[in-house]
């Protein structure tokens, strides 16, 4: 038994595909699928604010619930300019035997549970959960601006406890560029304001300027994080190859040497991601910025270093490298609280996420943090990391307000809904994942031959 075929083609002179044929389209012409319609989008590769990797990665796919995460409404007028025709919907074939009839119950339980999650989307366009708060704002800013006061005062104050005032300056500091990254983030993700111009120059201040990581290159990794979040060599967040590898793909890929070192990642991860990480994101954010914001990303970064070493320069000689290093670690915690949401769960391969769905896909690969009103203002929003996958282009302050309707669905239709305890069980966990992959290499190996190929089923029973 078969559902009946369905099409939105409404215009003979356009192309009809199938998804299969969809998926066998030549690479270069990049058709994507939104909302039953394909897009050739070969000649916005260059424009695209998102990167030409992230469109080359959904050519031949649906992109439907992925474009709706990060565009508003006003931009679908915009898609005309690039449609070409329509997707055929297959139907769904049962076969008397019990594997077809389990794949097509499948297939409709995931376009049910996209069609409530697509519902629930809607109704929250509609409340104006994605319009700016301006009080949220005003005390967002206010926040950011009495830390950067006491990290004057304490920096700046003469006093006779030079070294414990200074090093108290540090940690304001420190807390100041965490927050101004965090703001950064709702910046370049287009929620502060709601103004994408305004958003935009924001995001190269609190992130580029005042952060000292590239704006312009963070946007481009962020989106395609967002895309393929844990997917198997897509996510450019998942792990830092070849230091840290949550995943055994990662550490299979390495040489003797580099493995060996891998074996201890669980050991070394916090100290790299709080006193390396920070540095890192500095060089790496100038060398990979786009072409068209390098300029802006250099300028900025000179003028972050010229800041503070005005202020390293009105600090006591002696105290200057304890300030140095206090408030970049202070700082470098938020590398944990970056990685903390997503580490401890599944990565999959591009094809698993895609038959998910989007709403399981980011179920399943992102974890919430339990927090309260004395904790939640330092994530920053990212304690509520599967509401703001789910919705990213929504402001950190009304997250909360959607979370019991988003486990509402997650309960309905059996989606997992997972939440860490707090910040050290998060990285707890963190760690747990680092050193199961480790572990479990060794089984990875064991299936493989003397080339290093992988053993089929037949050969490893043989074996």
């Amino acid at each position: 038994r078969g559902a009946r075929a369905k099409t939105m083609c409404v215009d003979p002179k356009h192309k009809s595909w199938t998804r299969r044929e969809l998926a066998k389209a030549p690479p270069e012409r990049v058709l994507i699928a939104i909302d039953g319609r394909v897009h050739d989008c070969a000649g916005w590769l260059r424009r695209h604010p998102g990167g030409a990797a992230l469109l080359r990665t959904y050519a031949g796919r649906d992109a439907t619930d992925v474009f709706a995460a990060f565009h508003g409404p006003e931009v679908y007028k915009t898609l005309k300019a690039f449609d070409v025709g329509c997707v055929v919907e297959e139907p769904v074939v049962e076969n008397p035997g019990l594997d077809g009839a389990l794949t097509g119950a499948y297939a409709r339980a995931r376009r049910k549970e996209t069609a409530a999650f697509r519902k629930l989307r809607e109704e929250l366009w509609r409340e104006g959960a994605f319009e700016r708060s301006v009080g949220a704002i005003a005390v967002t800013v206010a926040r950011l601006l009495i830390i950067l006061a006491l990290a004057m005062w304490f920096t700046l104050r003469r006093t006779e406890w030079v070294t414990t005032c200074r090093a108290t300056g540090a940690v304001f500091l420190g807390l100041f560029w965490q927050q101004s990254l965090l703001l950064a983030h709702d910046c370049c993700h287009r929620c502060l304001t709601r103004n994408t111009k305004v958003d935009k120059r924001l995001g190269y201040v609190f992130g580029t300027l005042i952060g000292g990581v590239g704006a312009g290159w963070w946007n481009v990794e962020h989106c395609e994080h967002h895309a393929v979040t844990q997917v198997i060599d897509g996510d450019p967040s998942a792990g830092s190859h070849p230091v840290l590898c949550p995943h055994t793909s990662m550490i299979d890929k390495l040489g003797p040497l580099l493995r060996a070192v891998v074996n201890f990642q669980a050991l070394y991860y916090v100290p790299i991601c709080v006193f390396v990480g920070r540095v890192n994101l500095h060089i790496i954010s100038i060398l990979k910025a786009p072409t068209k914001d390098k300029l802006t990303d250099l300028c900025l970064m000179a003028g972050y270093a010229a800041y503070n070493a005005l202020i390293l320069q009105s600090v006591e000689p002696g105290a200057r490298a304890t300030y140095f290093v206090v408030s970049n670690t202070v700082c470098g915690v938020l590398h944990l609280v970056l990685n903390m949401n997503h580490y401890p769960m599944p990565m999959l391969s591009f094809d698993t996420a895609m038959d998910l769905g989007f709403f399981r896909f980011q179920c399943v690969t992102t974890l919430n943090i339990a927090s309260n009103g004395w904790t939640s203002w330092y994530y920053g929003g990212l304690e509520n990391q599967i509401e703001h996958h789910l919705f990213p282009l929504m402001p950190r302050h009304y997250l909360p307000k959607i979370t019991e309707r988003v486990k509402k669905l997650c309960e309905d239709h059996a989606v997992p809904f997972m939440v860490a305890a707090g910040f050290f069980d998060a990285n707890n966990k963190v760690m747990k994942t680092l050193n199961n992959a480790t572990r479990n290499i060794d089984v990875v190996l064991s299936r493989k031959d003397s080339h290093g190929n992988a053993l089929t089923p037949s050969e490893l029973h043989e074996e």
